[in-house]
């Protein structure tokens, strides 16, 4: 597996060990250039101290893989923990006075900013609304996004087949193009190459990243899922398109984005479709599963759904 490794002091290096490889593997071939306290990696960062018993670990156990990014802590930056960046505790404590969809960024340089959530219409066309206003600050293309969306799906009918679209392929092109039909993976794929950025969406009830093009695209935008509605998140002055070869500055990102879907979702905000029973609040009526709430959307217009109680 080749992983990026960095560090204190401009420290950077590209390494390959083999998929048996333990942690003391990794610090023996990283010619770290001074004692190594520890490493920092993932999202949310996981810490692992470097001592006796973590040395024997494989990687893989760790959930470190190929093409992961792995920060060394050196001695001379004291313990692990202080090593973490300084908006870890500080940035804690100021967004517990903060509504549940703002997080404060604090960088080790002592810059400051704030991620929120852009809020966007619940009229079926969420999704294409939240990328359009992340790529353009404009939710007014979303039809055209679909006018995307559709002919892409058209013109790949083996990539795109009935049996992946569970319909046929010239039905599937002319639904996702009504302003009623709910667009998913499918379209967020499509619509990432075709802007030329990575999509992360952020599931609210899982508390994860899916990315869309990661290894294709340095450049990413975030959308927040919360089971039935997608929304962008934004830094308050409307940046909504980050650079991972940035690494401070997108693991703060990140990390912002999932102490805010944290926060949102303790507040009641997310639904698991795959689990809890969802209503909506309209007509009153009780689904299951992500198709059923999209399936009831369409054929009715009704768009604001809550969790429904046992």
């Amino acid at each position: 597996m080749r992983l990026k490794l960095s560090g204190a002091n401009g420290y950077n290096k590209v390494i390959s060990v083999d998929n048996e490889a333990t942690l003391e593997k990794l610090i023996l071939v990283s010619d770290a250039p001074s004692s190594v306290l520890g490493i920092r990696y993932g999202y949310p960062p996981q810490k692992v101290d470097y001592n006796q018993e973590t040395s024997r670990l494989k990687l893989d156990s760790l959930g470190i893989s190929s093409g992961e990014k792995i920060i060394l802590v050196f001695e001379d930056e004291g313990s692990i923990s202080e090593a973490m960046p300084e908006s870890t505790s500080s940035s804690q404590s100021s967004n517990n006075q903060l509504p549940p969809n703002k997080c404060k960024i604090s960088l080790p340089t002592g810059e400051e900013t704030f991620l929120h959530v852009r809020q966007i219409p619940d009229d079926n066309s969420c999704l294409f609304h939240s990328l359009s206003y992340c790529v353009y600050k404009d939710i007014s293309l979303s039809s055209t996004l679909r006018t995307v969306c559709s002919e892409h799906i058209r013109n790949d009918k083996v990539l795109y087949s009935d049996a992946v679209l569970d319909r046929p392929n010239e039905e599937y092109a002319q639904w996702i193009s009504r302003n009623d039909s709910w667009g998913g993976g499918i379209e967020i794929a499509i619509l990432s190459k075709n802007f030329g950025v990575a999509v992360y969406v952020l599931d609210m009830d899982a508390q994860k990243f899916e990315k869309f093009n990661e290894d294709q695209f340095d450049q990413f935008v975030i959308v927040m899922f919360n089971g039935v509605h997608y929304d962008s998140l934004e830094l308050v002055n409307q940046r909504t398109v980050f650079d991972r070869r940035d690494e401070i500055f997108s693991e703060a990102v990140l990390e912002a984005a999932l102490e805010i879907a944290k926060q949102l979702k303790k507040s009641g905000h997310s639904f698991n479709t795959r689990r809890d029973r969802i209503i909506c609040n309209i007509c009153r009526t009780v689904l299951t599963g992500e198709r059923d709430v999209a399936r009831h959307a369409e054929s009715t217009g009704h768009v604001d759904f809550g969790q429904a109680k046992n």
